[in-house]
């Protein structure tokens, strides 16, 4: 029986990877149109999304190296050196996105950093949303 579940676990995991590409993909594409540019095919977002998130995970790698280094140097918690790489890491992201978004699709940096925010604001509308179903969903079974 638990080899069963977790084979359903796997594939069920397997199954979420295309739909949480064409969410992710989607969310570009209508950030985009929401800053005024042109839609990009799926093929084109995907590709700057993919770049973008392969350059973040290096430089986020690079960074969370040099931050648990001076951490320990300093004598900090390793907890803390994970908080500071994580509020590092939301300027670095925006720095790469968009120019890489600028980069590639020919517009300028600004528009670039435009469709990082209106994609971050969108991403975070959803997480929101999903929080609240979830916490009425325990009010409701706590009231039952």
């Amino acid at each position: 029986m638990g080899m069963l579940f977790v084979c359903a676990a796997c594939l069920f995991f397997l199954m979420l990877v295309p739909v949480t590409l064409f969410a992710l993909t989607f969310i570009y594409r209508l950030s985009c149109v929401l800053c005024g540019l042109p839609k990009p095919t799926v093929m084109v977002a995907s590709g700057i999304m993919f770049v973008a998130w392969l350059s973040l995970v290096m430089a986020v790698g690079v960074l969370d190296k040099v931050v648990r280094e001076a951490c320990s140097a300093a004598g900090l918690p390793p907890w803390e050196a994970a908080i500071i790489v994580f509020l590092l890491a939301l300027p670095l992201d925006l720095l790469i996105s968009a120019g890489i978004e600028s980069g590639l699709m020919g517009v300028r940096f600004g528009k670039g950093v435009e469709v990082w925010y209106t994609q971050r604001l969108i991403q975070l509308s959803i997480v929101v949303a999903l929080g609240l179903v979830a916490g009425v969903i325990v009010l409701i079974q706590q009231l039952a």
